[in-house]
């Protein structure tokens, strides 16, 4: 019996002593003791790993890191959209944010132009050069969407970056019409993160040969576009424009084929 109640003792002192702060007697320092500490871990591991077995009440902030806030680019004066045969209509529905938001959009548009045809012809520098961007958008891969090799397009795409310089840009991936056999796959590892927007399950009205979008296909397509941009990389200023906003003040290139 005297055993029983000098453990009870005890355990009551060392109980006391670990919820309390450290003790000093004379020079020495009692600390206390550190299990409660690891019996609140222990329980809230326990919580955790509860609520990870029921991810409907898992916080999505312990599931996914919120990225980085970043203010749009004010400084934006001049853009610079170039690509295949898709570009014009999107070019022209850009040009009215730019009107929108106090910038000018120039708009180069190759008919039946690929990936290849522009990193090793020398036009991206060319128009560059010609109208100086701030912002550059890219629009190629529709061109590309047959391909059994898409692998063999990575590194046009990295020389087309290159050629780009330290021009901000983004790539706006091909309006998809069929279905992807591999060329976004082959984008998202031949460009840096945070630029390449996947224009998929757009709703996007076409013209008469079923690929190509209507001008108000473009408008779809330039309005999610330009929603992304506002969370990619890269965001620039992209409020909308008013529905009766015009393309005036901006440039429009239509090459041919074997411009």
């Amino acid at each position: 019996m005297a055993l029983w109640v000098l453990i009870t003792v005890a355990m009551v002192i060392f109980i006391g002593l670990s919820l309390s702060d450290d003790l000093k007697v004379g020079s020495y320092t009692l600390s206390k003791a550190r299990f409660p500490e690891t019996l609140l871990v222990q329980s809230e591991l326990k919580d955790t790993l509860d609520m990870k077995d029921n991810l409907e009440t898992f916080p999505d902030s312990l599931l996914i890191s919120q990225p980085e806030i970043i203010e749009p680019d004010t400084t934006v004066h001049k853009l610079l959209v170039f690509g295949d045969s898709m570009t014009h209509h999107l070019a022209m529905s850009i040009s009215k944010y730019g009107t929108k938001n106090q910038y000018k959009v120039l708009g180069v548009t190759w008919e039946s132009s690929s990936i290849p045809g522009w990193s090793n012809s020398g036009k991206v520098k060319q128009y560059i050069e010609m109208w100086n961007p701030d912002f550059i958008i890219v629009s190629l891969g529709s061109n590309e969407m047959e391909l059994k090799h898409f692998d063999r397009r990575i590194p046009d795409v990295k020389k087309i970056v290159e050629e780009m310089g330290k021009v901000p840009f983004v790539w706006a991936g091909p309006p998809l019409w069929k279905k992807d056999k591999g060329v976004y796959a082959m984008l998202e590892e031949a460009l840096p993160p945070g630029v390449l927007f996947r224009a998929e399950g757009i709703e996007i009205p076409r013209g008469p040969d079923k690929v190509h979008p209507t001008k108000h296909g473009a408008d779809i397509w330039a309005d999610t576009l330009m929603r992304w941009i506002s969370h990619s990389r890269h965001p620039i200023l992209a409020e909308k424009p008013d529905s009766g906003t015009t393309t005036r003040g901006h440039k429009f290139i239509y090459l041919h084929p074997n411009d």
